[in-house]
């Protein structure tokens, strides 16, 4: 038998229990010991005897760890089942958290299809296109809300393969040259210099589609992680003396540029 006891209240040893909701007796005993799921009654010789009540409770501390819950998280919001608010809050957490799944598999999907389709055309383009095809949002991810990613991944999407690897081939000429200037110690009010600065100008307009929060979050990316760039577009020099300094030293290109 599953259940034992009266006709109106079946009870469940801790074996049974374990084997109607497909768990181990040892996640039972663990749940018991968290005071997560503790059994409604015990034998006389002290086995536990789960009730109707406490399976239902543990089917609600599986559906809360289907939803990514931690143990702790579980008990904190079962310990206020007459608040909803707990739940409400880790629920609308998790919602956020799989809305950005969605989006990022969404873009994933619309490069996936672009990359596909240059592989089964006529022409099958080279390897530096078929990466072009990607975008070069990806980089930026960890300083843009979704809503800017949603936005330069639309704004790249429109403006095509062919725009975007122009893009990418500008903006790393750009930026050599700026690493140029600087080690060179050209002054920010220089003709040459002054070029440079449009032209980035110019680049980070069109990447941006002229946003001006999105362009601050590229700057502030730079600052935090241009390291890493500047061995992808430099892959023959020393980047490692390339600090601070040469991002101050972009700033006051771009305040010079402000005089014209």
């Amino acid at each position: 038998m599953s259940a034992e006891g009266g006709l109106d209240q079946p009870r469940w040893s801790v074996g049974a229990l374990a084997k109607v909701a497909g768990m181990t007796v040892r996640t039972l005993h663990h749940y018991d010991e968290l005071g997560l799921l503790r059994p409604s009654e015990r034998t006389p010789s002290g086995h536990r005897r789960y009730t109707e009540a406490d399976l239902h409770r543990l089917y609600q501390i599986r559906l809360l760890r289907q939803l990514g819950m931690s143990l702790d998280e579980i008990g904190g919001v079962l310990a206020g089942t007459s608040d909803p608010g707990p739940l409400a809050g880790v629920l609308a957490g998790h919602l956020a958290q799989l809305d950005e799944q969605v989006w990022r598999l969404n873009a994933l999907r619309r490069q996936t299809r672009g990359l596909l389709a240059q592989l089964t055309s006529p022409t099958r383009p080279d390897p530096d296109r078929l990466l072009a095809l990607l975008g070069s949002t990806t980089v930026f991810d960890g300083h843009l809300t979704r809503d800017q990613r949603e936005f330069l991944d639309q704004h790249a999407f429109e403006i095509g393969p062919d725009a975007r690897k122009k893009l990418d081939e500008e903006w790393r000429d750009v930026l050599a040259k700026i690493v140029g200037h600087y080690r060179a110690g050209d002054p920010v009010d220089d003709p040459e210099v002054r070029r440079t600065a449009r032209r980035l100008v110019d680049v980070g307009e069109t990447f941006a589609a002229g946003d001006r929060e999105i362009l601050r979050s590229m700057s502030a990316f730079f600052r935090e992680s241009g390291h890493g760039v500047l061995r992808d577009v430099l892959p023959d020099q020393r980047v490692d003396d390339l600090g601070d300094e040469l991002w101050d030293y972009l700033a006051r290109m771009y305040a010079a540029l402000s005089t014209d």
